[in-house]
Formats: C-alpha cells, sequence, structure tokens
C-alpha cells in the first residue's frame, strides 16, 4: 500500500479543474477576461489571469530547496499547505491528527475547521520541549493521518532531532504522513529534510518564503512531496492560486542581489539573536530564556503584565502567552534590526 492510499476517497478520486496556460503571443479568447488593462494594471497586464500553475518560480523554488519540480507544489504561504493536508486526509468526524504543544495555532485551527479531531502530545517543558516519541507513537491510533512537528518549533525555537522524525516515519509508514513544518530552518544549523521525501514517501516539509527571503507580505510558500502526493494536492488547490504581482516578487526573491541580501539578513539575526538572548538574561524581570534556532526568542517573566505594560510604553510589541498551562508568563519575542533590539534592552532594564 502506497501513503496515498490513506488519503479521503473522494480527493483521490477528484476530477480536478485545470485551467489551460497559453503562449504569450496567443490572442485569448478563452477565459473570460477583460481585453484591456485599466489604472494600476496597466502596468502589470493584470487584466490577464496569471499562469494556472507557476513553472518559473516552481523551477526557482525546488533548485533553492534542493529538490526535483514534481516533488514541489507552490501555495499561499505554508498555511495553505496545513489547510490542504488536512482536507486531503481528513474526514470530519472520523480521522484525526496529532499535534504537540506549544506550536503553531493554525494546526489546530484548521484541524477545527475540517470537523477533525486534535491529539495533543505536549512538548516536554522540563527537557528543554523535546518531543516525547515513545507517548506520540503510542498515541496514534488507526484514524490518526496527520502528526504534525514543527522544526524550528514555533513558539519555543527548539530543533527536533533527526533521528527522532526517521523512527517516527519509519513506525508510522502507510499509517501517517508526517508533517515537518520548517518556516525557521534557514536560522538554524540544521540541514532540511526536504531531499528525504523521494526516501520517505509518507513525509511532508513545509517551506516559506515568509521568514528568512522576507516575504511575509506575498504568501507565497511550498509544500514538499513525494511525486505520488503532489498531484493529489494539485488537485485541491485552487486554479490560479498565485497572484501576478507575487509571482514576480518571489521570482525576484529567489534570484541576484536580492537573494544575496536576504541570506545576509538571515546572518545578522543569527548574530543579533545570541547577542539579545546574552543580554536579556542579564535582566532582573527575566526568570528564563531559552536558546533558539529561529528568528525569536522564548522568555519567562515574573511580572509579564509588568513588562507589557512598560513596551507599550516603549512603543513595542511582543507575543505574549500570560494564561498558557504550559507557557504561563511567558512571551515570544521576534528579532528586530540592532537599535530596534537595544530599544527593547533599555525598556526591560528599566524594570531591574
Amino acid at each position: 500500500m502506497t501513503i496515498a492510499a490513506i488519503a479521503r476517497p473522494e480527493i483521490r478520486d477528484l476530477q480536478a479543474y485545470h485551467a489551460v496556460a497559453v503562449a504569450d503571443d496567443y490572442v485569448k479568447m478563452n477565459a473570460n477576461e477583460a481585453p484591456v488593462a485599466t489604472g494600476t494594471g496597466e502596468v502589470n497586464g493584470l487584466n490577464r489571469y496569471p499562469a494556472p500553475r507557476p513553472a518559473a518560480l516552481i523551477s526557482l523554488m525546488a533548485d533553492f530547496y534542493g529538490v526535483a519540480e514534481n516533488n514541489l507544489l507552490v501555495t499561499r504561504g505554508s498555511s495553505e499547505g496545513i489547510d490542504i493536508l488536512m482536507r486531503t486526509f481528513c474526514a470530519a468526524g472520523q480521522d484525526n491528527v496529532l499535534l504537540t504543544p506549544p506550536a503553531f495555532e493554525m494546526y489546530q485551527v484548521y484541524a477545527s475547521i475540517q470537523g477533525v479531531r486534535a491529539i495533543s502530545v505536549p512538548l516536554q517543558a522540563d527537557k528543554d520541549f523535546a518531543v516525547d516519541t515513545d507517548a506520540l507513537l503510542n498515541s496514534c491510533d488507526d484514524n490518526t493521518k496527520l502528526i504534525f512537528l514543527c522544526s524550528p518549533n514555533n513558539p519555543v525555537g527548539a530543533i527536533i532531532p533527526r533521528e527522532e522524525i526517521l523512527r517516527i516515519l519509519e513506525v508510522r509508514t502507510d499509517k501517517s504522513v508526517l508533517v515537518i513544518d520548517e518556516a525557521y530552518i534557514e536560522y538554524s544549523d540544521t540541514d532540511s529534510l526536504a531531499p528525504l521525501v523521494t526516501q520517505y514517501e509518507n513525509l511532508v516539509v513545509l517551506r516559506t518564503l515568509s521568514k528568512a527571503l522576507a516575504l511575509a507580505g506575498a504568501r507565497c510558500g511550498a509544500v514538499i512531496a513525494s511525486a505520488e502526493l503532489i498531484p493529489i494536492f494539485d488537485g485541491v488547490l485552487a486554479p490560479y492560486a498565485m497572484a501576478s504581482p507575487v509571482l514576480t516578487s518571489a521570482e525576484r526573491a529567489l534570484t541576484g542581489t536580492q537573494l544575496k541580501d536576504a541570506l545576509a539578513s538571515v546572518n545578522m539575526i543569527i548574530a543579533e539573536r545570541e547577542r539579545l538572548r546574552a543580554e536579556i538574561d542579564t535582566c532582573k524581570v527575566v526568570e528564563r530564556i531559552w536558546p533558539s534556532k529561529a528568528n525569536f526568542l522564548l522568555a519567562r517573566f515574573n511580572d509579564l503584565a509588568g513588562v507589557v505594560r512598560c513596551l507599550d510604553k516603549a512603543g513595542i510589541t511582543i507575543r505574549t502567552y500570560a494564561d498558557d498551562s504550559v507557557l504561563r508568563n511567558c512571551a515570544r519575542i521576534t528579532l528586530a534590526a540592532a537599535p530596534d533590539n537595544d530599544r527593547l534592552l533599555r525598556a526591560l532594564r528599566s524594570l531591574d
């Protein structure tokens, strides 16, 4: 049995809508478009639909992520990839997904939208938020279709050891799809698992241009999976999914000077991450700050409400987890440019 067999049968049998791509020199009389661009659309030809599937961008992203083109589907951010996976594999009221909180909230949101039960196996807070692999595997049942792991984890910043991921893949072969969300991996010293999709057909990797490539406003990401699964996901994805200006921005981000500048920015963020962590650790209002392999830091404060008030006066906002059972009195601090990081430090030290 192949992993595609665990997809919903109606999705496997779906007759997907296929938009026809035509050459630029053709007179297009097939798509009910306006024949003439007006206003701002004149510059970008926005009267015409974009390519149904962006071949040029697929090629650039596949090269950047080190995979073949038939192993990659471009999506509107990696969040859309989560939605596609839920709809592909999970039948409402029947199947379940496994989550390891604290984790990206959208896993739970999309499970709820799909009417799918989420099984929680919390990370081990007393072990720097390590995954409890034995508990995870023991919590799976015959209806566990998706297992979501975020590495580096959001909001913790921890990396999941490769050997633990491979163990889960092997135990759940033909039973569950293991989804590794690598939104922040460019900020780590860990190799992506994306090339392993040809070896493990139950592995799916999510990537995004939002973070390291600085394109959060463009909403562009990728689902990387076996060549057998990509056409199934493609059938669920809307036609003309990516807007023309987004395609242009994403293609530029992956080429030439813009790509070089983005990678330099990643190195700057990593340096600031280590500097800021060491500095914050000396602030009296901080109980603990964890190491991170992402573009943010997680800290626990002895007076989170006071910190929030102080930062608000300084014109700074952070992501708080005041009432979270695991992250009580914690906050996630996204790394900024050095002057803004110094502004944060001054505010925290004013509470000493």
